[in-house]
């Protein structure tokens, strides 16, 4: 039964191909001098779909870029639009992951372009998450984008959320540099819609002491810190405060705590990574280095971290 309809299908996206083809065909004998490119765009569209029904992807691909470059012709930007949408779920299908970027920033140009801004963000988020396990520096552009583009709708608490998924992949990535660029946003842009950015502020300044920049960590804490409530501020004193004395102890004690240990899944995952002074035995001697970092933490400078 699925082969009789996949064929008729095939059959049927046969015919709008021709059709396509003749709006497009000029005869000066009918005293037709330019194509019809609508017409045509709207018979590649539905060509489109009858190809992906029948499961012959490529060909439906094809006729849905086909559609796309005929609406350009004649200024139909949403229908251009709506057809590189469509083509991101085609690629999907086809696991082409590397063009869906691609298809789906051009579809929310053209939507920005036609006062569309709610669609283009939606085609983005629907590629990043397509594209965030197999390619996350796609991934993490797609989310960037998103931001931007709800952002000039005074729409900043979803800005932030758009930021924050671009950053916390990043963090996986270790990609350490775009991870803060992303995070800062999304604390700017919770502070402009009223939301508390504290889980950002947390993980910015977990990036700094991963990264072994005691300066940058306390000027984080300095600046941000009175967005964050007792227990992280109790956290992270015990943290600073243990890398300062080197106390590895004390170090531990706020890298373990349950508000550390309860942040995003990416911030928590983090902490347990950062290096640990070695701990100090009953007779004030030094014990074996803890943690994910042992041995590390005058490579990373984080000595004297207040």
């Amino acid at each position: 039964m699925s082969s009789i309809l996949e064929k008729k299908k095939q059959e049927e996206a046969e015919e709008h191909v021709r059709q396509a083809e003749k709006y497009l065909k000029t005869s000066p004998l009918k005293l037709k001098f330019s194509p019809e490119f609508e017409p045509a765009g709207d018979e590649y569209g539905r060509a489109g779909q009858a190809y992906k029904v029948a499961k012959k992807y490529n060909d439906a691909l094809t006729c849905y870029l086909k559609a796309v470059d005929c609406y350009k012709e004649v200024h139909q930007l949403f229908q251009a639009a709506r057809m590189l949408e469509n083509s991101v779920m085609v690629a999907k299908d086809m696991d082409r992951l590397s063009d869906i970027s691609d298809y789906a920033k051009r579809g929310a140009l053209m939507y920005r372009q036609v006062n569309k801004p709610e669609a283009a963000a939606q085609l983005l988020d629907k590629a990043a998450k397509i594209v965030a396990d197999s390619r996350p520096e796609d991934a993490i552009d797609l989310y960037e984008k998103a931001a931007e583009t709800v952002a000039v709708e005074d729409r900043p608490n979803v800005a932030a959320e758009y930021c924050g998924k671009a950053g916390r992949i990043a963090v996986r990535l270790k990609a350490w540099d775009r991870a803060i660029t992303s995070l800062r946003n999304e604390i700017k842009y919770r502070q402009e819609g009223g939301s508390t950015p504290k889980m950002a502020v947390m993980g910015l300044l977990l990036i700094e002491l991963k990264r072994g920049d005691r300066v940058a960590a306390e000027k984080v804490w300095r600046e941000l810190g009175n967005w964050c409530d007792g227990d992280m501020a109790r956290a992270v004193q015990n943290i600073i405060q243990g890398y300062d004395e080197q106390d590895g102890d004390m170090v531990s004690a706020g890298i373990d705590s349950p508000v550390i240990r309860n942040l995003d899944l990416d911030f928590a995952r983090l902490s347990r990574e950062l290096p640990r002074p070695a701990s100090k035995t009953a007779d004030g001697g030094d014990g074996e280095g803890q943690g994910g970092g042992e041995g590390e933490e005058d490579d990373n400078g984080l000595s004297g971290l207040c």
